[in-house]
């Protein structure tokens, strides 16, 4: 069983409660929770929840797991279960949010695709603007919900998708292919397995299948080896907890999955560039001005 983690998560933001709700739907302004924030909303998760976000007005920064982007508005955000987020914002911003139980929408070709399973970004520097059909399916379900919020579910859902559809229509994930069911079996056992020291004969036997055949799958569906997939995994979850947490270096190694400090060390900075120490204060240094992360600067090594 993994270490509970201190990475703070919420149903919507500001609300513990947990859901089973199938049918959860809520929409609402950013600024609607102003005075929980101030616009200032420190990184946090939602474990069943995904959400799509249409920054109307203002400018601000971004945190996207590992990613910070300094935004002008319009800019359009989704934003997929679990994946660790948060935002400062100018006074006079404002956004429309559409948040859905990801179990509402999981049976959707569209939501079962790879690219569906990562953030989104439009109208960062690097990626092109939404497009102004985004911003009236998003005003036309905020409308919608303001009226009958009781009634609204199956329309949100299913302006979620279309609009999801625009966006990924705007970049080229929209190229992916759907995931085969034995890719979701794989992208669900990784997450399941990250960290523990499971071979990749280990994940063979857990599918019934031959690791040619797996990596196969992998290769056809993510474009990598199933070896790589992991290494990402335990290096994204490293990241969360050396910028969101203030764990000891040494205790995140061991939770995930590399006990030995020393090639823990050895294994990050292959694969980021950096040490983690250095990694943690550079992502400090970056952050220190924004309100999105509480590092101190004496974090533990």
């Amino acid at each position: 069983m993994p270490p509970k983690p201190e990475i703070p998560s919420f149903l919507t933001y500001g609300i513990n409660t947990k859901t089973d709700d199938i049918g959860f739907v809520h929409v609402e302004n950013v600024m609607d929770r102003k005075s929980l924030h101030n616009g200032h909303v420190p990184a946090h998760r939602h474990e069943q929840i995904f959400q799509l976000c249409f920054w109307t007005d203002g400018s601000g920064t971004y945190v996207i797991e590992d990613r910070l982007i300094e935004f002008q508005a319009p800019m359009f955000v989704f934003i997929p279960a679990r994946v660790v987020h948060g935002f400062s914002v100018s006074s006079g911003s404002d956004a429309i949010v559409f948040s859905l139980a990801s179990s509402y929408t999981d049976t959707d070709p569209l939501f079962k695709s790879t690219a569906a399973r990562t953030p989104l970004v439009l109208g960062s520097p690097e990626q092109p603007k939404p497009t102004p059909l985004i911003l009236t399916l998003m005003q036309a379900g905020y409308e919608r919900y303001r009226i009958a919020p009781e009634t609204s579910q199956s329309v949100i859902r299913g302006l979620a998708i279309a609009i999801l559809g625009e966006a990924l229509s705007l970049t080229c994930s929209a190229r992916v292919p759907d995931e085969s069911a034995a890719a979701v079996r794989i992208r669900s056992l990784i997450e399941e397995h990250f960290r523990d020291a499971w071979s990749i004969t280990d994940y063979a036997r857990a599918l019934g299948q031959t690791p040619y055949q797996i990596n196969t799958t992998t290769q056809a569906a993510f474009g990598q080896s199933l070896k790589r997939l992991i290494i990402e995994r335990r290096l994204l979850e490293s990241k969360r907890l050396l910028a969101f947490t203030i764990r000891p270096i040494e205790a995140i190694a061991a939770e995930v999955g590399i006990p030995d400090p020393a090639y823990f060390s050895r294994f990050f900075h292959t694969f980021s560039g950096l040490s983690p120490r250095e990694w943690r204060r550079q992502w400090a240094e970056n952050t220190k001005d924004s309100l999105l992360t509480a590092i101190p600067d004496n974090t533990p090594a």
